[in-house]
């Protein structure tokens, strides 16, 4: 009794407490000192478990709803696998504009496109709150566990209601291990002071998705 009590202290106990001493001491550090994800991590929170488990990339681009010939935009693309997954689906004619901040993000992945032969993705570094789109131009905008990253939500969500057509989604996925990790309350508070329209949502607390419309 005592040995299996053990093996179970050490296998799943021990690890779970770690991991949310980790999360714990990350996101007391994120709220003091805000600074975008770095390449480096990007390695450990993109990783086969969570693609499998907690956010499927196909399933997450089946949920948004992008239809062959669509605009789309993805602010933090990261590694690119939902990125991917989502260009897949707007074939043929569709185009996924992936933005982000950080140099080192986008030379990588344009890197990774170019070897892999994707010519529908573009990646480029670019500012949230002003992006270079027209109003009502988009069809889809989607972001993976960074809109908390961003110091000002609901500005940037009302940038990306300018950019988005009449009947067109932006798509918000959060999972709980993510240092940043907001609530799904916060989410939709954001996005009803930015003018949006809560249109469907998925998941549970630990990983959730939010469309949303104009």
């Amino acid at each position: 009794m005592h040995i299996t009590l053990i093996i179970f202290l050490v296998i799943i106990c021990i690890p779970v407490v770690w991991l949310l001493f980790v999360l714990t001491v990350m996101k007391f550090i994120r709220k003091i000192y805000p600074f975008p994800i770095p390449q480096f991590f990007t390695n450990f929170i993109d990783n086969p478990i969570r693609r499998k488990f907690w956010q499927n990339p196909d399933e997450i681009a089946k949920r948004i709803g992008a239809k062959p010939g669509d605009v789309v935009v993805e602010i933090g693309p990261g590694k690119g696998s939902y990125t991917k997954a989502v260009a897949r689906k707007i074939l043929p004619g569709g185009r996924v504009y992936a933005i982000d901040l950080q140099k080192p993000i986008i030379d990588r992945f344009q890197k990774k496109l170019d070897e892999e032969g994707i010519t529908n993705i573009f990646p480029s570094i670019g500012d949230a709150y002003n992006l270079d789109f027209d109003d009502n131009s988009v069809d889809v905008i989607f972001l993976i566990t960074c809109l908390p990253e961003i110091p000002e939500p609901v500005k940037v969500l009302k940038e990306f209601k300018r950019i988005l057509k009449p009947n067109g989604t932006i798509s918000l996925c959060e999972l709980f291990i993510d240092p940043d990790y907001p609530l799904r309350k916060t989410e939709k508070k954001w996005s009803q002071e930015a003018g949006l329209i809560l249109k469907e949502e998925f998941g549970n607390w630990f990983a959730y998705q939010l469309n949303f419309g104009k």
